[in-house]
């Protein structure tokens, strides 16, 4: 059973091309999605917060309402916006004033109605004159709202009058069996919108690997559309929930490719999403297609994460459609195929079936709460006394190097600070050996690993 959403929500719905994804990102203080003059480029319904005269709210983007979709990627567009407006305790339609009043408009506002909830229709792309053009009184409703959500115009009153559609608006108390279900449910993925995250876990991978249908089974919904059309996830989706406990933010995002191969302007702002979110996430779930092996591109992406000091962890998705093998021969092959992220834990997953996609989500949690928690000094340097005394490092102008202290920092990535005596520098090759000797236990597995060597003292100056 899932929890309640906190936060009050309030769906934008209209036309392709009526500025919803600006208006949106207006409201919401970031530029969260894709704007484009293209039309559909919103998909997925994108969820975010606002907030306005003390108050905050959830805001849901949609795509654009199409009337008569037919099937693949249009009919899973208008199936999001009909789970948007099931989600909405308010509904903002969005028309064009620059283009008046047509049809399509008055069709989408019956649909609305059909769902019963508080209605509040905005003009947008008033850029010049903020008056709502005559013709869309005839839509019947309360005083349309004039805005230019390009140049921020007319959006206080329009905020006005969502809050006032939110308090006519009859939700529903916050039921306190909620909270004791959620707790007894364990591992369970809950859904719970208004929780500052206790973590941060990106979903990353090249085109069509799978990313959007693991995060669905991680949901357990059609959270985001899912299609074999390359490029279909252009946003990159934050998504709420619950695991033992912990609220987790999940984001699932656009498909990697090198830049060289992008030609629309759509999907480099798309890939631009990706790499923010691959900047603000604790540890990134990276997809690799189980039927094409590693390729050039996730060697790439996955040098991306390694260098930004990200929790990795490696899952192997498709699995259902290869011949199995054992789990220690899988991980072998991916690190042989990625030895710079051997430190990396590899789980093969079917996204489609369900296979061990808990255990993806348990991995990357597990990988965060090592990243966070501190060593005891004692404890690292002993660890690294022992690979230094089965291997000591070059001498220094002729002089044993000794490790005099080690600092274990937590953060991303995890600095550990080696102070020796005398002062002075190691090669690259002893930093690699020093890592695996901490890797070596097994329970760093997945945990970036910096190690800075302390700089020599300068001698004042007399």
């Amino acid at each position: 059973m899932r929890l309640q959403d906190a936060l009050p929500a309030i769906a934008i719905v209209g036309r392709p091309n009526v500025g919803k994804s600006t208006l949106f990102n207006r409201l919401v203080g970031s530029r969260q999605t894709v704007t484009s003059p293209a039309r559909g480029t919103t998909r997925d319904r994108i969820h975010g917060q606002a907030e306005w005269r003390g108050t905050r709210f959830a805001l849901i983007d949609t795509g654009g309402f199409e009337l008569g979709a037919g099937n693949g990627l249009a009919e899973a567009v208008q199936r999001q916006i009909r789970q948007a407006l099931e989600e909405a305790d308010a509904v903002l339609l969005v028309c064009d004033g620059q283009a008046g009043l047509v049809p399509a408009d008055e069709l989408i506002l019956e649909r609305v109605r059909l769902a019963g909830k508080p209605l509040v229709v905005a003009i947008n792309k008033l850029d010049h004159r903020l008056a709502v053009p005559p013709d869309f009184f005839a839509l019947g409703v309360e005083e349309p709202v004039p805005i230019s959500a390009l140049h921020g115009r007319g959006t206080g009153d329009l905020l006005d009058r969502l809050l006032g559609s939110l308090a006519s608006a009859a939700l529903p108390a916050p039921r306190p069996a909620d909270a004791a279900e959620a707790r007894q449910a364990g591992g369970a993925p809950r859904r719970d919108d208004a929780r500052r995250p206790s973590a941060t876990l990106a979903i990353l991978g090249r085109q069509n690997v799978g990313k959007s249908s693991l995060l669905n089974a991680l949901l357990r919904e059609e959270r985001v559309i899912v299609s074999e059309t390359p490029g279909t996830t252009r946003d990159a989706v934050d998504s709420h929930l619950v695991v033992g406990g912990e609220p987790v933010v999940l984001v699932d995002t656009a498909g990697l490719r090198h830049r060289r191969k992008v030609r629309d302007p759509v999907d480099l702002f798309a890939m631009s999403r990706t790499i923010q979110a691959l900047e603000r996430c604790d540890a990134a779930l990276v997809l690799l297609d189980a039927t094409q092996g590693v390729t050039r591109d996730d060697r790439r992406l996955v040098a991306k994460v390694c260098e930004a000091g990200r929790g990795l962890v490696l899952l192997v998705n498709k699995w259902d459609l290869v011949k199995r093998a054992s789990a220690r021969a899988l991980a072998a092959a991916v690190q042989k195929a990625l030895p710079f992220a051997a430190f990396a834990p590899v789980l093969a997953i079917s996204a489609k079936t369900g296979f061990q996609v808990s255990r993806s989500l348990t991995l990357a949690l597990a990988v965060t709460r090592r990243m966070r928690r501190p060593m005891d000094e004692a404890e690292c340097l002993a660890r690294l006394r022992a690979a230094w005394a089965a291997h000591p490092p070059p001498r220094l102008r002729g002089r044993a190097i000794r490790l005099a202290r080690a600092r274990w920092v937590p953060g991303r990535p995890v600095r550990v600070e080696l102070g020796l005596t005398p002062p002075g520098r190691l090669p690259g090759s002893y930093h690699h050996y020093l890592q695996k000797a901490l890797y070596a236990p097994g329970d760093l597995a997945g945990v970036p690993l910096r190690l800075v060597v302390e700089a020599p003292a300068r001698r004042a100056r007399r």
